[in-house]
């Protein structure tokens, strides 16, 4: 059965998405609404100082040794769930801001809707968890913008309906599009949506970032000094070195710029808080990819119950033009079919982008998470949506 009432709230207007009411109604009580929200799930919040450090004074004096996590006070894993945030910075009370979160698993989204400081509305691209997903009520209790991430008039029409919402309140966005579950990628390569609205309303983007121990049901939280996008100094020549240095790319450079701040409070997360596996363990990368990629659906499929096969616009993550270029040409040089001649005279060898085109498509997000949830379908008819 489809959520009641919110289930079509990405196919409202800019005027209509949310009232003025509502605006003003949840900047007023977020604080009693997050403590209430708190408490019935069993969430325990141990919150560091204020740090007042730049993000290079701050990276620079951080040390990179693993933490135990017996070192924290923890709530009783079975029963709840422990925020620890290493790093908040001083934020003006009255200023709203562009919040913007790495996506790396199904409970990031009210981790850091419970640990902002500030009512901030979550901008949704999951339609299938906004009808199917109970949990999107407490979201829409706090505000969403939801939108259809494969429908070309709801994508146009997020930029105004977040722009409205910035006029008052803040604003939480995933610009990687969907959770980050590449075995290779830290932080996915961002859309360029928040550099794109913090140009446009002069807002500040304040970079939040998690690593969680499943194992013990505790999220670790840097959330980074805000940045002044229009300040930025990004040169097209230092992210796009064969590009021209015009409007496009410097959008692109400044979206590059803060996945990089991303990145590496992400990387300190995942040094101090992560358990390591030690290669010499496993015969084999495939070995490797195949725990972490059932490890990961695991953790999806007992948490997300899927109705639809939706996996491309769930998981649709953004492919930079030298990614795309590069799996092109090993798909393409894999499917040469050469002669004996051919081979004999030009010593032309291409099992090499053979093994390079089945390694993309085994690390393919979309695909792998598909075929897994296939596979937990007991054979049941699949439905293709729309």
């Amino acid at each position: 059965m489809e959520n009641l009432f919110i289930s079509n709230l990405n196919k409202k207007d800019v005027n209509h998405f949310t009232t003025d009411f509502g605006l003003k109604f949840r900047k007023k009580h977020d604080k009693a609404i997050k403590n209430i929200y708190s408490k019935l799930t069993s969430t325990k919040i141990i919150m560091k100082n204020i740090c007042d450090m730049s993000d290079d004074e701050y990276f620079s004096n951080l040390s990179l040794e693993h933490i135990p996590v017996t070192n924290y006070d923890l709530t009783d894993k079975k029963n709840g769930t422990t925020i620890v945030v290493e790093r908040y910075p001083k934020l003006d009370d009255d200023e709203s801001y562009i919040f913007v979160g790495n996506h790396s698993c199904p409970e990031d989204i009210e981790t850091m809707l419970k640990i902002i400081d500030r009512n901030a509305y979550l901008v949704l691209g999951s339609v299938e968890s906004l009808k199917y997903d109970k949990e999107m009520y407490a979201s829409w209790l706090v505000g969403m913008i939801v939108f259809d991430i494969l429908n070309e008039k709801e994508r146009k029409d997020l930029m105004p309906k977040m722009e409205r919402v910035l006029k008052t309140n803040s604003i939480l966005i995933f610009p990687e599009g969907s959770h980050n579950y590449s075995p290779n990628e830290i932080i996915n390569p961002l859309f360029d949506g928040p550099v794109n609205l913090a140009l446009n309303t002069g807002k500040k983007i304040v970079p939040v970032t998690q690593y969680r121990d499943n194992e013990n049901n505790v999220a670790f939280v840097d959330v980074g000094n805000p940045i002044d996008i229009r300040n930025v100094y990004a040169p097209v020549s230092r992210y796009y070195p064969f590009k021209p240095d015009n409007e496009k790319y410097r959008i692109k450079s400044l979206s590059s710029y803060l996945r990089d701040k991303m990145a590496t409070s992400n990387y300190a997360l995942i040094s101090r808080h992560a358990y390591k596996l030690r290669r010499e363990d496993y015969d084999s990368y495939d070995e490797i990819l195949s725990k972490y990629q059932k490890d990961v659906a695991d953790d999806v499929f007992s948490k997300l119950k899927w109705r639809h096969d939706v996996f491309d616009a769930e998981y649709l993550t953004k492919k930079n033009e030298d990614v795309r270029e590069y799996n092109d040409v090993a798909k393409t040089i894999s499917n040469l079919r050469l002669s004996e001649s051919t081979l004999k005279n030009t010593l032309i060898n291409n099992r090499y982008y053979v093994n390079l085109e089945n390694l993309i498509e085994k690390e393919d997000v979309p695909t792998f998470m598909r075929n897994e949830w296939i596979k937990r379908q007991n054979n049941k008819v699949l439905v293709k949506k729309k």
